[in-house]
């Protein structure tokens, strides 16, 4: 089974060294952030993670999580691990302190999701939707919903869910039919039932407050006539104190391909007691809040997970003996080479790592921008980086969830048949990390919002200005040791400009035929990101050569790294360029009925 790692060397470079986290003072919420703080963020948290979630992690995946007659029961270890969890108060890092949080910047959670799910995926899930539901409560609760509710969710000794999906429609939420109705108090009851709910119940928490998607008598048809509620599993007094079992159950457990250890549930609310959060007919509006922090927590995932099957598969290559090297021994004492030797199985762990680092890069950048959108006192700024991350949150959920099962794939396939039994966890990675393509909207999904609300809703505006800012970058870097990576992007930057003038009429005039290429086009924008992010930590990484750095392999092998990405895996962006501009001629070449 594989020991988990945390990554902590290489959080530290992406978080104090290339956006220098600890000279961001002047904004509100960061005044106490500095490399220090960081460091030992990561350390604590690694080190919690490695010793009391990592271990549950095979358990789980190989015990599940059960049904029992008053409901979930977890998986081995799970509830202690959560204990461990809230003891160390990590649940309220970023909630606000006038809420009872530390009021730290959102970036240092993603620390948090990126770690647990390296560490244990189905244990990260548990806590996934709480700093999303914080928000919307927080944001557009009552004040008497506020006082009651928030406090435990913040300390994380009640958890959250999303109550979204209904059995006739996936993400066509606008054909829901769980309806809401009033009562004579003001409250609600709620009817109806939801599946694919993740974490929907379970024992870790004494209560778990939904938030759950509903009509109301009369609303319009469609998303718009859809309001959010919030529905604990145990009715809550005035004074806090838990009360009577709502009406709620859950009929089945999922049996899924993988996250065995995190219960997916078909929830039932019948006549449950619910109270309406914000206005009526107003609940996609505020259920996105939640959704866009899920998004963006997809991604800080995909690259936990990819992250640890790197490893694990690092560590067997460096282990596993299977003849010479094609320049001859190696390692002649041995009877035959470690086939980390073979060039192959080279290209392998080069990619992922390429993908990886360059996906946490990405990450956090994006995580960071949105921080800055809530706390920068300049409203133009605000605005800029709020645009900028609405226009990137598809992006990083569709690529570095597609990426992820490329990864967890190589992972696999550098073990050759030993990654195909379940003895070396190779399998589970694979399996886990291929449920981050299809929730909170598949990565088709993704790709049909990016181009077609963020990119042609738009005219192309602030994407251009997120190709001016990657320009700006490339400008910087002129003069320095850095043509390998500079002139690559550069040329990679210039083809994806040329691409989207090219095909933005195009796509305005024939809507069908933009939505065929749509997820080409963002694997496109998102190559080129990650090469962005090559380009800023080349930067880094070539300006602490300089130097006297403590470590300057780590150094020189991201610079190494860098190139590898820019020569061998930028090039698909011209790939993609030829495939978008064929159009979507021959995707809807048959007609539907000749299927």
């Amino acid at each position: 089974m594989p020991d988990y790692q945390p990554p902590l060397d290489d959080l530290k470079f992406v978080l104090n060294d290339v956006l220098a986290v600890g000279h961001l003072t002047e904004f509100s919420g960061f005044e106490n952030v500095d490399e220090d703080l960081v460091s030992s963020t990561i350390d604590l948290f690694g080190d919690f993670a490695a010793k009391e979630i990592a271990p549950w992690n095979a358990e789980g995946d190989r015990v599940g999580a059960t049904l029992g007659p008053d409901g979930v029961v977890c998986a081995p270890g799970f509830v202690d691990a959560y204990r461990g969890y809230v003891d160390g108060g990590w649940p309220s890092l970023t909630c606000r302190t006038e809420d009872g949080g530390d009021g730290m910047p959102g970036f240092l959670y993603t620390i948090i999701e990126e770690v647990l799910a390296g560490a244990n995926f189905s244990f990260a899930m548990a806590p996934l939707t709480s700093p999303g539901a914080y928000e919307v409560i927080s944001r557009r609760a009552s004040d008497e919903l506020k006082a009651r509710y928030l406090p435990k969710i913040v300390t994380g000794e009640w958890m959250t869910a999303m109550s979204l999906t209904e059995p006739h429609c996936g993400t066509a939420l606008g054909l829901l039919r769980t309806r809401a109705e009033l009562n004579a108090d003001g409250s609600f009851r709620i009817t109806g039932t939801k599946m694919f709910n993740s974490w929907g119940d379970h024992d870790l928490t004494e209560n778990i407050v939904h938030l759950v998607l509903a009509r109301l008598p009369n609303a319009p048809e469609g998303i718009r006539g859809i309001s959010l509620f919030l529905v604990p599993k145990y009715l809550v007094g005035p004074d806090g104190e838990l009360g009577e079992r709502n009406g709620f159950s859950v009929s089945s457990l999922e049996k899924k391909l993988g996250v065995h250890a995190s219960p997916t549930c078909v929830t039932n609310f019948d006549g449950a007691t619910g109270y309406l959060v914000g206005a009526p007919n107003r609940g996609m509006a505020n259920m996105f809040i939640i959704m866009n922090h899920m998004r963006l927590a997809t991604g800080a995932c995909a690259v936990g997970v990819s992250d640890a099957a790197y490893r694990n598969a690092l560590n067997y290559t460096r282990e596993r003996l299977a003849g010479r090297s094609v320049t001859g021994p190696k390692h002649p004492e041995l009877p035959a080479d470690p086939i980390i030797v073979h060039p192959d199985v080279r290209r392998m762990l080069m990619t992922m790592r390429a993908l990886v680092e360059g996906g946490r890069a990405f990450c956090f950048w994006v995580s960071l921008n949105l921080d800055l959108a809530a706390v920068h006192p300049d409203p133009l700024e605000e605005e800029a980086h709020e645009a900028l991350v609405s226009l990137l949150t598809p992006v990083v959920k569709a690529f570095l969830s597609d990426k992820a099962s490329e990864c967890t794939d190589i992972a696999l396939q550098c073990f050759g048949g030993h990654g195909f039994i379940q003895d070396n966890g190779a399998e589970q990675y694979l399996r886990d990390v291929r449920m981050l393509r299809l929730g909170e909207g598949t990565s088709g999904i993704q790709a049909m919002d990016f181009i077609g609300r963020k990119v042609v809703g738009d005219d192309a505006q602030t994407l251009s200005r997120y190709f001016d800012s990657i320009r700006q970058t490339l400008d910087l870097l002129d003069g320095t040791g850095l043509p390998g990576i500079t002139d690559e992007l550069r040329q990679a930057l210039d083809s994806v400009v040329r691409l989207t003038q090219e095909e933005l009429p195009r796509w305005k005039r024939d809507p069908e035929g933009m939505a065929a290429v749509s997820l080409d086009y963002l694997h496109m924008v998102g190559y080129l990101s990650l090469g962005f992010m090559w380009a800023k930590m080349a930067g880094t990484a070539d300006k602490g050569l300089q130097g006297a750095p403590a470590d300057p392999t780590f150094l020189q092998n991201k610079l190494r790294t860098a190139r590898f990405y820019c020569s061998y895996l930028l090039p698909e962006i011209e790939t993609l360029a030829i495939r978008i501009r064929a159009g979507g001629s021959a995707v809807m070449a048959i007609p539907e009925h000749e299927f």
